[in-house]
């Protein structure tokens, strides 16, 4: 079962190396300027294909949900979270400090959305999820412990997914694409209408992108597909027709963007749901190319680490403010990114193999 794994790091890699683009396409050359657009879209498809690997990676392990009580549902919620946690406030922290309050009543915005942040509910209230985020990332984090409040209280929405057959999956995860498209629809033509001119984009953007139930359903793709593959043998020819399709929709989705031929938003979400979930079973097999290259070494380690950094990483970005006058832009790229790993290395170290509760013993 490990080694059926290490591809699926490997796409979890890829991700999270689209998600640093996306937060520092403003640091690269004015020569680059063309692919910005594509590069910005990384960001959201690298979110969603995190969510969907999470409810991959707990259907394709068969791994039912008990049903507890409510007190016990919330304490197993934590305990998926927990474990970042202490990273997770240290980088909040650290952004909060770079981004330091200047007035008092700026003071008091960002002392109530600190709140927020520590306790885990940014990705709840809208305002907080990104436009006063302090480490924007780490809403993610906010929203898998939601995701996960919702699994333990009420299981049987998981373990019914988990008890379809190969059939039922496909048409569920073609139903889920459908109402996304509709509510994409929705909130671009008719609540986009009703909402303040003034904080239109973020609330847009809350809706669309940052909105936990939408995050939840990617959630749900990623069970469907872990059943899927679970129940379905894909053969290895099928398997490298399926990667070479994904590749080449990537390609003309960039050219497209390339020349200002952008697909209407309602649909960009859903395509990258679709490209990654085709991209997890044209994977699947050992004997497929895709999964060879997918499970290099280099490229499963970094998806290993890929939580720390993806909490570490806009800290990182942050701190390079300090030295942005004194080095080339496009070398602050290549330092931020190498401060991430080398800090995400560390943070594996330390609360992957020394643990939580060694650290909290040491401590005392």
């Amino acid at each position: 079962m490990q080694d059926k794994l290490k591809q699926i790091q490997g796409i979890r890699a890829l991700a999270m190396l689209g998600i640093f683009l996306a937060h520092t396409t403003v640091w690269l050359p004015e020569r680059f300027d063309a692919f910005v657009p594509i590069f910005l879209k990384l960001g959201g498809s690298g979110v969603a294909t995190f969510f969907i690997i999470s409810g991959f990676l707990l259907s394709f392990k068969h791994r039912m949900v008990p049903m507890l009580p409510v007190t016990k549902a919330i304490q197993s919620a934590w305990k998926k979270v927990n474990k970042m946690y202490g990273l997770y406030l240290i980088t909040v922290a650290v952004c909060f400090v770079c981004r330091l309050p200047v007035s008092a009543s700026d003071w008091l915005q960002k002392s109530i959305f600190l709140v927020f942040h520590v306790t885990l509910t940014q990705d709840f209230v809208p305002f907080a999820a990104l436009i006063n985020a302090f480490n924007a990332p780490s809403w993610f984090l906010s929203a898998l412990f939601g995701i996960w409040i919702i699994i333990y209280l009420f299981p049987h929405v998981v373990n019914d997914m988990m008890n379809l057959d190969a059939k039922k999956c496909a048409v569920a995860i073609v139903g889920i694409f459908f109402v996304q498209i509709l509510w994409m629809l929705f909130v671009n033509h008719c609540v986009a209408t009703w909402l303040p001119t003034r904080y239109l984009t973020w609330c847009r953007n809350w809706l669309v992108y940052n909105n936990p139930v939408l995050c939840f359903s990617e959630y749900c793709v990623g069970v469907l597909l872990g059943r899927l593959c679970a129940q379905r043998q894909f053969s290895a020819v099928l398997q490298n027709c399926l990667m070479l399709l994904t590749m080449i929709s990537v390609m003309v989705y960039a050219v497209m963007v390339l020349n200002s031929i952008m697909p209407p938003s309602a649909y960009i979400m859903v395509i990258a749901e679709c490209l990654a979930s085709v991209g997890i079973i044209a994977v699947i097999s050992p004997q497929s190319w895709g999964n060879k290259i997918l499970s290099m070494r280099p490229l499963v380690r970094f998806g290993n680490i890929s939580g720390y950094f993806f909490l570490i990483h806009t800290a990182s970005i942050f701190m390079m403010r300090a030295i942005a006058d004194y080095v080339p832009q496009s070398w602050l790229i290549f330092i931020s990114f190498m401060l991430s790993i080398l800090l995400a290395i560390c943070s594996d170290y330390i609360y992957g193999r020394i643990g939580v509760r060694k650290i909290k013993t040491i401590v005392r």
